[in-house]
Order: C-alpha cells, then structure tokens, then sequence
C-alpha cells in the first residue's frame, strides 16, 4: 500500500515564463519520452507579469480515452504598435504550437506535433486612463500525452526569463 502524508509544499509556485514552440520542435514521441526541446529553439519567449497568469489542464475521459485540456491565460502589457501587430500576425493560430511553461520551480511541456495547441490574442484595452490596458495571450487545445514536469536546477533557471520577444 502507498500512504500519501500530503503535507503541502514549502514554497510557493508561480508561473514566470512561456516559451512558445512551432510544433515541429516537439515531436509527439519526445513529449511522450518527457524529451525537453532547447529554449533557443523557441519561437517566443514571454515573462509572465507576477500574479497574472490564469492556468488549467482538467482531465477529460471521453469513451474511455484520457485527454488533457490545457488552457492557460496571461497578460502582454508591452503594448508598442509593432509587438500588437506582431501577436496579430504570428500568433492567432490553430493548432500551431507546443509550449513549455516556466515556473520557479519547473518547466512543464505541453503539445506536440500531432497534438498541438492554439493560441489566440485578445485586446482588453479600455483606453480609460486607468493604466490597465493589456492585451491577453490564451494557450487552449487537447492533448493525449499528459503534462511533461521537469525540475529546474537553480543555476539554470536565469535562461528562461528573458524579457523580450525574439
């Protein structure tokens, strides 16, 4: 018999980044093997404003099939023209993408080439002199293999918190 204590953990987790991958980056087999592309190979990376990232991957059971639903939610505030048409043209895709979200603590992989993700962009600007104008990043879609967890060795962590879009 296994006996889980469950004691909570001793530090709190927080979503810090996003690399965004084309789906040919991540073949369906290395997702499955929990095989970590190279962050340089990233299409985008995006630093998560602390506080604001919304995250769900529910499991779904479908005539006996397990599936995983991932659909996580952030803020861009980094509103120059160029970065607003940039989202626009880039990243409004279907089934585009596999991402690696970067925590303090992990990475975790989700999506692949034969089950990749989406990504679309919203504008939540208000243009009320309020100073919360943003425009929100959402990673959605299905995958069969569940979510890929890979520790983060501290000295290794300040490679995935670059600030700007490349």
């Amino acid at each position: 018999m296994q006996n889980f204590t469950n004691i909570p953990e001793s530090f709190f987790r927080e979503l810090k980044g996003i690399l965004v991958f084309d789906k040919s980056k991540i073949s369906y087999i290395d997702n499955l093997k929990s095989k970590f592309p190279n962050p340089e190979d990233a299409l985008y990376k995006f630093c998560v404003v602390p506080g604001d990232a919304s995250r769900s991957i529910p499991t779904e059971i479908v005539a006996a099939n397990i599936s995983y639903a991932p659909d996580i939610t952030m803020s861009l505030v980094d509103l120059t023209v160029q970065n607003r048409e940039q989202w626009y043209e880039d990243l409004n895709r279907f089934n585009k993408f596999a991402v690696i979200l970067v925590s303090n603590t992990e990475m975790m992989m989700l999506g692949n080439d034969k089950f990749p993700l989406s990504i679309t962009i919203n504008d939540n600007m208000s243009d009320d002199g309020s100073g919360s104008d943003s425009f929100s990043l959402r990673v959605y879609g299905e995958t069969v293999i569940e979510p890929k967890v890979y520790k983060i060795v501290p000295k290794f962590k300040v490679l995935f918190f670059i600030p700007t879009i490349i």
